[in-house]
């Protein structure tokens, strides 16, 4: 619940004391990933981004990576963005086969070009650094789960044998989440 809309403090010691809530809260036997996000009140307003800045995270069951990037936890693959990538491509959508599965035809998109933003030229909102663009947003083998957040509708479906997740927002109303499980050695 929201005590006071007051605040004494900047948006950067805000979101560092919600990272360090999160990460003094988090069992030792969960590993949580921190992705930045162009929605974040503190953000650079360029895509992709660089990992946020968070000095008091010294945990090893914490990573802080960058948006886009790849990770491996167990020896599976997860590719994500926060970008909201299937949103401007349905903006942009101009013509597609009647009855087609439109989420994953969308995400296909991304797949298909082994590219975390293959919009071109971007949403309006989206300020490309295109340097860092070619260097960081291209993945060479498909990944095992592609985490795509969006303010469509929340699924879950395999495409093109990859397991394609948009868990929704959790702070839209009645927001959604989703919990991944990956058992195994430990290593990320």
């Amino acid at each position: 619940a929201v005590v006071s809309t007051q605040s004494t403090g900047t948006l950067e010691e805000l979101y560092n004391s919600q990272i360090k809530y999160v990460v003094d809260n988090v069992p030792p036997t969960t590993h949580v990933i921190i992705a930045p996000s162009q929605r974040d009140a503190n953000c650079n307003a360029v895509y992709p981004q660089p990992a946020p800045a968070a000095p008091h995270v010294s945990r090893d069951n914490v990573t802080l990576c960058s948006d886009p990037c790849l990770v491996e936890v167990e020896g599976v693959s997860i590719a994500l963005t926060s970008s909201d990538i299937l949103f401007h491509l349905s903006s942009e959508e101009i013509s597609h086969p009647p009855g087609s599965d439109r989420m994953g035809r969308l995400a296909g998109h991304l797949l298909h070009q082994r590219n975390f933003y293959p919009l071109h030229p971007p949403a309006e909102e989206i300020n490309i650094d295109y340097p860092y663009f070619n260097k960081h947003c291209f993945f060479d083998t498909k990944p095992d789960i592609l985490l795509l957040p969006s303010d469509l509708r929340y699924f879950v479906k395999n495409v093109q044998d990859t397991v394609v997740i948009n868990p929704g927002k959790l702070a839209k109303g009645s927001g959604t989440y989703f919990r991944l499980n990956v058992r195994g050695s430990g290593k990320i």
